[in-house]
């Protein structure tokens, strides 16, 4: 019996050591992955995520209760089996709901493809009553099914192909999310919104990561004669020195169809060595274009200290006027990082600050917008506002723990006027062009408190069993309070971070 027991053990930990593949998990499960790739591995890159492995050192590993100290080569498929299922933050006890997911999860490694698939379903209700002003919509989920009751009520479907050209390409392809950035949140790309259909080339070599990312995305916002949307990204990365990163990332999204012509996937924008700008205007359009700049330094062996930019629009003259010119469109991010505080392993610390200007993100049309069902592809609270955030953990072996808190102040659309924090309403009803500054509107100062407990089943499907309180008090500038605290007990298979911090 305990023969078999090791054998399924086995089983469960196949990886090659030769291969590449990708490494899925929420913050605290990635945390040995950052300080390994930080500190203790050359010419690695953190900016991306999921995390690309090319070797497979069991200290990196979360453990769970299936360890990955046991690797050995393998060519078979794994099937293992995901859930779950917590109580609706529901504000109510009286309507108290259950949200769940389940279904199978499929992995297969050999020297050359990784693949990993998800088939279920999910059913859950969602607490809508603090978006009132914006879209419903079920977080990181996609759209609900009947906005009476705020609820969803669909498959799941989602995964990743990918094939290892060489020692130095790495072509990807999925329904998936992806990560851009080295904070807690990302002005450039994050894990909040629902999967989406990808094509990804990742490429490595020499001090340099460059990626290229082709996506589809949906949007039911605004009529149209298609509800798709394209688009292209690239992201390059480059390490300086030991302890210095520099990054470059630019995005440009444009609609699939409109009155002129049905452009689909866009030939123009498929090239992998091209700035967006130039083909934007060479081709006369009014396609979104995104650029951004960053820069990690690490200073020591535990510490990382990170900043970076989102470009939407800008004039320079109405910058150094200092004018508010409505179409200076831009984010900013600084943000610290320390592992092992007072040389305790698996305590560290996050230290952030965001910073939105109205309108950014958002376009003539949601078609063209930074968006994906009724969800930012960035930060959660899109735009117009301002987030400081600081978050304490503790990842030892099983067992998670983190406390975090967030200031947020941000101002939403008032007497049916367009304040810019809506990323998905149209830019052209703005009111005014000059004096525009983050925080109009009708601000709102929120106070978000979350502590976590965790513990870590199965580390292959990220699986936990939690308990989290989420303590939220706003105010807006009326002086109509918004408290809500919810208490949450129960059992997660999740692949990214499950954002309730907004």
């Amino acid at each position: 019996m305990k023969k078999n027991i090791l054998n399924i053990i086995g089983l469960l930990t196949v990886f090659n050591v030769f291969s590449q593949q990708y490494i899925y998990g929420d913050l605290h499960s990635r945390y040995k992955m950052d300080k390994y790739i930080c500190f203790q591995q050359e010419n690695m890159h953190t900016l991306s995520k999921p995390y690309q492995i090319k070797s497979n050192p069991s200290k990196i590993f979360q453990n769970g209760i299936w360890d990955y100290s046991a690797l050995r080569d393998s060519s078979h498929i794994t099937i293992l089996p995901f859930l779950s299922l917590q109580e609706a933050n529901k504000p109510s006890l009286a309507t108290r709901k259950l949200n769940y997911s389940s279904g199978l999860q499929f992995n297969y490694l050999s020297s050359n493809l990784f693949s990993q698939i998800r088939i279920g379903f999910q059913k859950g209700f969602v607490d809508n009553s603090r978006f009132s002003f914006k879209r419903p919509y079920a977080p990181s989920a996609g759209y609900l099914d009947d906005t009476n009751s705020f609820s969803y009520n669909n498959p799941i479907f989602q995964g990743i192909f990918s094939y290892k050209i060489n020692d130095y390409i790495t072509l990807c392809a999925g329904n998936e999310k992806n990560t851009f950035g080295d904070g807690y949140r990302s002005l450039w790309l994050s894990d909040f919104s629902p999967a989406y259909p990808f094509l990804k080339l990742e490429s490595t070599f020499w001090k340099v990561k460059y990626i290229n990312l082709w996506s589809l995305h949906d949007d039911q916002s605004s009529q149209g004669f298609s509800n798709l949307k394209w688009a292209s990204s690239h992201l390059l990365s480059y390490n300086v020195t030991k302890w210095m990163n520099l990054s470059l990332f630019e995005s440009v999204v444009w609609q699939n169809k409109d009155t002129l012509v049905n452009r689909g996937p866009d030939i123009n924008y498929f090239n992998p060595f091209i700035f967006f700008r130039p083909v934007e205007f060479g081709l006369g359009s009014a396609d979104n274009a995104l650029l951004g700049a960053g820069a990690k330094f690490t200073i020591g062996k535990h510490c990382i200290i990170y900043s970076s930019i989102i470009l939407d629009e800008f004039l320079l003259s109405e910058i150094s006027n200092r004018t508010g010119w409505w179409g200076n469109k831009y984010g900013i991010q600084y943000g610290i990082k320390i592992f092992d505080i007072f040389k305790v392993d698996g305590l560290y610390s996050i230290l952030e600050f965001n910073s939105v200007r109205p309108f950014t993100y958002s376009h003539i049309s949601s078609k063209q917008n930074y968006g994906h069902k009724n969800h930012s592809l960035a930060h959660p609270l899109e735009s117009n506002f301002q987030e400081f955030l600081v978050l304490f953990g503790y990842q030892k072996n099983n067992l998670d723990f983190s406390v975090q808190y967030h200031f947020q102040k941000y101002g939403i659309d008032s007497a049916n006027i367009n304040f810019g924090g809506n990323m998905f309403e149209p830019y052209i009803n703005r009111y005014g062009n000059y004096n525009q500054k983050i925080g109009q509107g009708n601000l709102v100062n929120q106070h978000l408190f979350i502590l976590q407990f965790s513990y870590m089943i199965s580390a292959l499907t990220n699986t936990k069993v939690f308990f989290r309180l989420n303590s939220l008090n706003s105010k807006d500038i009326n002086d109509v309070n918004n408290n809500n605290q919810f208490f949450n007990i129960g059992i997660s298979s999740s692949l990214w971070q499950y954002q309730q911090d907004y």
